[in-house]
């Protein structure tokens, strides 16, 4: 059965599927996975760090990944944070049409996400460099360093895989079930 996003009923399959995943696949997770990805909200969420330097944060955010199948990623992937003065509201895998809606959109390559979440690449450098593309205010991102650090400390403590450290057959696995969630779900 194929659901539409922003209804009950997505929301409510979304959350089972994640729930069931994140107990049943074993770690580390494959980042932009749905299992990474509730992890992630989950460390956000408890975290009172992020919630003191984000208190007066408010808007979504989504990381866009853009697609690169040799990699293991047939298309892009949108993970779009719903934050609201040092709370997170939700972290979701959310269709094109969402993503590209969100406040602030920041927009890599998925060898460049790993380098910011295996914190080899800062992503705020990333950005005024170039190498992630904002779609959004920049001053109000630099206004927030703290929070999106923050964001990024806990996105590296999600035990990750990514498709590039997989091997071939674990890769196509992975592409196979994430199609499928695709084709479910719509993002």
């Amino acid at each position: 059965m194929a659901y539409v996003y922003g209804t009950d009923q997505w929301e409510t399959a979304y959350n089972e599927m994640t729930s069931e995943r994140m107990a049943s696949v074993s770690k580390p997770y494959v980042m932009g996975s749905p299992e990474w990805v509730g992890a992630f909200e989950k460390l956000i969420q408890e975290d009172d760090r992020y919630k003191e330097v984000a208190k007066t944060w408010e808007g979504t955010v989504v990381i866009h990944i853009l697609a690169n199948p040799e990699s293991g990623l047939d298309d892009d992937i949108y993970m779009l944070m719903d934050l609201w003065h040092g709370d997170c509201r939700s972290v979701r895998l959310v269709p094109k049409e969402a993503g590209e809606s969100a406040n602030f959109v920041l927009t890599g390559e998925l060898e460049r996400w790993q380098s910011v979440m295996k914190k080899e690449l800062d992503v705020v450098k990333a950005m005024m460099q170039g190498k992630v593309k904002l779609k959004g205010s920049l001053p109000t991102i630099v206004r927030f360093v703290k929070a999106s650090i923050r964001l990024v400390d806990l996105a590296a403590q999600v035990d990750t895989v990514f498709p590039p450290e997989m091997d071939k057959q674990e890769r196509e696995k992975y592409m196979k079930s994430f199609s499928d969630l695709r084709a479910t779900f719509g993002f």
